[in-house]
């Protein structure tokens, strides 16, 4: 929103009709968003009941957390009240300092107003009230009720130090007494049947304007997680039955958020495990269907299903087929049994991992792997294992820092006790300051060097694997033995001597160490120069050498050249068997090809690149999935494969940033996201004729992200 534009929901009315004004507030870190269903569902909750509707007036107010937005936000929401009855806020720990500041601002202009403050970083939190004072209410759990309920007690008492007796009565609330002591009352009962609850998409809480102007909306079809683990405040401070709201009023619900949604538009599904259930299959198919009728196309993301299972292939066939998904999570956060068994964690087996894998991959459909670095338990050595396990069953690893999330287990004190936890108060990434949280950096088999370092390997790992030398790696760890994170491993000190004598690649790989040490002394705008505009603020180190390395062709070509001198002067020593060069050579012509897609966006300009490599090392990459799959290809008399890579103009309009930061978190895969024809070579005259097969994608490319994408399973609660 802008400064001109008006709070969601604003009833101008409001003092003339002569209720009691009661306002909504939600602090985001994404741009763009003027929904949010955590409001949307208080209000429809509190105007359902008559008495309500016709004593307040409902204001919500969605804005920007960041940088100069926090004070634009606030003057907007201060200017907007007049004496009100209360102000509510739904909190997060990337939220939580700018809300408490917030609401002491609305506290000191209007002492009788009362502050609410709900979200799963505070409930159970009354730790809060020591932190913020002038909080009259936490509410625990569920707020729909509780809200309502608070509500009528605030209008009988226009004074908060005479409502004592009646905040006690309220189940799942803490409240400061008339004499400064926390109460904390009985624990409210979870909503049975969801279907009682209003619903904010079917009346008049949220507009049409506040639909279509939003760049994402959030939707729940059911709520709850069966699972427990002690990482998660989802499931490990609930482990709840999956309750569902009505199929009809889902239904309706979708019909009304596709036709008036604007075309790209994130869906963001927002239940525990999207696919648990089998009616999760007939909604996938009912929002193709819904697409389909309003020609419209979203972006759906959602959580999958933890235990992944062939519900989720069928769900994400249905979407990725109609051009509506990106890449699919497959959770495992560690694949180490003793790790996943202090994490009270059932994770997805690894034999039903790969047989998933080789599912989604005979669909074409990308997938990625969550996995979390600094779980209790896990040993740099047990990690890396992890992340080779993802990538020999050909996905694609998204490393997150471990956060420690209040309700969660491992922030009891005798569990932090127990496997040594040391926490550091930091941004969950150096280029965006926004969102600070308490990152796990020590546990007792995890030195704050070793956590260091894993998450400096997160660079090397993403430019080598995903973005520059995914071919050539298969090929030199399939031929040497080697596995890829050692491959990947050699190429660190590589992009730290400058990947091939760079200066810059040396100053950023050694920034981005220090960032993490001194996040202080991140400097944004002198990291922001060399990405360019526009700029995603994520993971900035990584997209300034990435852009370094392929923004010219010839300099792409030279940094590709010397990483493979580099791995081959450390692996002939070993007296490993390595490629004949020339053929790896032809292997990396291929990923140099597919590294045209990232000019595209940074220039403006379509490349096309034909070349050769030799057929047995093209069909271990299709194997894999690391080129897309088809028909056997056609093969020169020199058993070579010939193939055309055209990057589609289309993807000129990508811009670099977006499409960098969706490689990162494994939806852009630039082999695939080429086009790639094979050709019929004639070898007496030389020239490639007739092509021969084209290898479409089965649905169109995603839409182009918000401009900060939302982090996996292991950064958000």
């Amino acid at each position: 929103m802008t400064s001109a534009d008006p709070p969601a929901g604003l009833s101008p009315s409001s003092a003339a009709t002569g209720r009691r004004q009661v306002h909504l507030v939600e602090m985001t870190v994404m741009p763009g968003v003027r929904y949010s269903t955590v409001l949307g569902y208080l209000q429809a909750a509190a105007e359902a009941a008559p008495d309500l509707a016709e004593a307040c007036s409902f204001t919500k107010h969605v804005y920007m957390q960041g940088g100069d937005a926090f004070e634009a936000a606030c003057v907007k929401v201060l200017g907007a009240l007049e004496d009100p009855l209360a102000v509510a806020f739904t909190v997060y720990f990337w939220n939580r300092p700018s809300t408490l500041e917030l609401a002491r601002r609305v506290k000191e202009r209007w002492p009788r107003c009362r502050i609410v403050i709900g979200g799963n970083d505070v409930t159970h939190q009354q730790v809060v009230f020591t932190e913020a004072p002038w909080v009259d209410v936490l509410v625990h759990g569920e707020g729909e009720l509780r809200f309502r309920d608070l509500l009528r007690v605030f209008l009988r008492h226009e004074e908060p130090i005479t409502a004592d007796g009646e905040l006690a009565a309220l189940p799942g609330i803490s409240y400061l007494s008339a004499d400064g002591e926390v109460v904390t009352t009985l624990e409210a009962p979870r909503i049975a049947d969801l279907g009682e609850l209003p619903s904010p998409l079917l009346g008049n809480t949220w507009t049409d304007e506040d639909i279509a102007q939003s760049r994402m909306l959030v939707y729940e079809t059911n709520r709850g997680c069966p699972y427990s683990c002690a990482f998660c405040y989802w499931g490990g401070a609930t482990n709840s039955k999956v309750r569902q709201f009505p199929m009809d009023r889902i239904q309706k619900e979708l019909e009304r958020i596709v036709r008036i949604a604007a075309n790209g538009t994130q869906l963001f599904i927002a239940d525990a495990n999207f696919g648990i259930v089998a009616r999760d299959v007939d909604i996938a198919r009912h929002i193709v269907e819904l697409c389909r009728r309003h020609n419209k196309r979203l972006l759906v993301m959602t959580n999958w299903a933890k235990n992944t299972n062939g519900r989720v292939v069928e769900i994400a066939g249905i979407l990725y087929r109609a051009g509506l998904t990106g890449a699919i999570t497959l959770s495992a956060q560690s694949f180490d049994a003793r790790v996943l068994q202090i994490a009270n964690r059932r994770n997805i087996r690894v034999d039903n991992y790969r047989r998933m894998q080789i599912q989604f991959r005979a669909q074409n459909i990308p997938t990625y792997t969550d996995l979390i670095w600094g779980l209790p338990g896990e040993s740099r050595a047990t990690h890396l294992t992890g992340i080779e396990e993802a990538i020999a069953s050909g996905g694609s690893p998204v490393i997150y820092p471990l956060l420690l999330l209040n309700n969660t287990d491992y922030t009891h004190d005798r569990f932090r006790d127990d496997h040594g936890l040391r926490t550091g108060c930091m941004p969950c990434d150096p280029g965006n300051t926004d969102l600070m949280a308490d990152v796990v950096i020590e546990h007792s088999r995890m030195t704050f060097e070793d956590w260091l370092s894993g998450m400096a390997f997160r660079i090397p790992l993403t430019l080598f694997h995903k973005c520059l030398l995914r071919s050539t790696l298969r090929v030199l760890a399939e031929i040497s033995g080697v596995r890829t994170v050692d491959l990947v491993e050699l190429l660190g000190p590589f992009l730290r001597e400058g990947g091939g004598d760079d200066p810059l690649i040396s100053f950023l790989m050694a920034d981005y160490t220090r960032a993490w040490r001194e996040p202080a002394s991140f400097n944004r705008d002198l990291l922001y120069g060399y990405v360019g505009r526009p700029v995603i603020h994520e993971e900035v180190h990584y997209q300034a050498i990435l852009r370094r390395m392929v923004g010219d062709k010839g300099r792409a070509a030279h940094y590709a050249r010397a990483a493979v001198d580099f791995l081959y002067e450390a692996l002939m020593p070993q007296g490993r068997p390595l490629p004949d060069r020339a053929d790896l050579d032809m292997v990396t012509d291929l990923d140099m090809a597919a590294a045209a897609v990232f000019r595209a966006g940074i220039h403006g300009k379509a490349e096309q690149h034909d070349l050769a490599l030799p057929e047995a090392l093209f069909d271990l990459l299709r194997r894999y999935g690391d080129v897309p799959g088809g028909a056997p290809a056609a093969v020169s008399s020199e058993n070579l494969v010939h193939v055309r890579i055209e990057v589609p103009e289309s993807r000129t309009r990508y811009p670099f940033s977006a499409y960098a930061l969706s490689v990162w978190h494994g939806s852009g895969r630039p082999l695939h996201d080429v086009g790639m024809r094979l050709v019929v070579h004639d070898h007496r005259t030389g020239r490639l004729s007739r092509r021969s097969r084209y290898h479409p994608q089965p649905g169109k490319p995603p839409a182009a992200p918000a401009a900060e994408p939302t982090p996996g399973e292991g950064s958000l609660p």
